[in-house]
């Protein structure tokens, strides 16, 4: 009856074992798959560069007829630079 009482604690210890180590790996898999993943290519029709208050600062675009532009721009809106 003891051997039997001390066996049944040990199993017991060793399932609660078994039961941590399985969710700790569960928790690891779920924290990494929600974990973003960053890209290292960004894709758009369109860049616009803002300063600290919004105004546009600089913009990278292409037009109708396929061809890129990028224009600079002054904190009046105005542009200094362009890039064709």
């Amino acid at each position: 009856m003891f051997h039997l009482r001390e066996s049944l604690r040990v199993l017991i210890r060793l399932m609660w074992l078994l039961c941590s180590i399985t969710a700790v790996i569960a928790a690891s898999l779920i924290i990494t798959a929600l974990r973003p993943s960053f890209q290292r290519t960004v894709e758009a029709r369109k860049f616009v560069l803002r300063d600290s208050v919004g105004r546009v600062r600089a913009e990278m675009s292409v037009d109708a007829a396929g061809n890129a532009s990028l224009f600079f721009l002054d904190s009046l809106g105005r542009k200094k630079a362009v890039l064709k």
